[in-house]
């Protein structure tokens, strides 16, 4: 019986927790820019070019654009948690897009 559950509590653990962390997919690139006003150069340039490829629904795209940005700026911890948060979501839309 034990052998039984372990498994069965995993997996509905599982099933949860990807339900939760996939529940809002939707990508707001206004509190994007909005947590960036003070960028400036070539990664204000990137991060322009991953945000307006967003609001075209071009996923594929924007997500070298984000990187090279997440690479580029220098941020605190809550403008690497949006920017983080916003790639994961790029991400699993540009692989669905393929």
């Amino acid at each position: 019986m034990k052998k039984r559950l372990i498994p069965f509590a995993v997996s509905t653990g599982l099933v949860c927790l990807v339900a939760i962390g996939c529940s809002n997919s939707n990508i707001d690139t206004a509190k994007i820019r909005a947590a960036f006003p003070s960028v400036g150069g070539d990664a204000k340039v990137q991060l322009e070019q991953g945000l307006a490829a967003i609001d075209a629904s071009n996923y594929v795209a924007a997500v070298k654009p984000l990187e090279k940005a997440a690479y580029e700026i220098k941020m605190d911890k809550n403008q690497r948690i949006i920017l983080e948060d916003a790639l994961k979501k790029v991400r699993v839309k540009a692989a669905r897009q393929q």
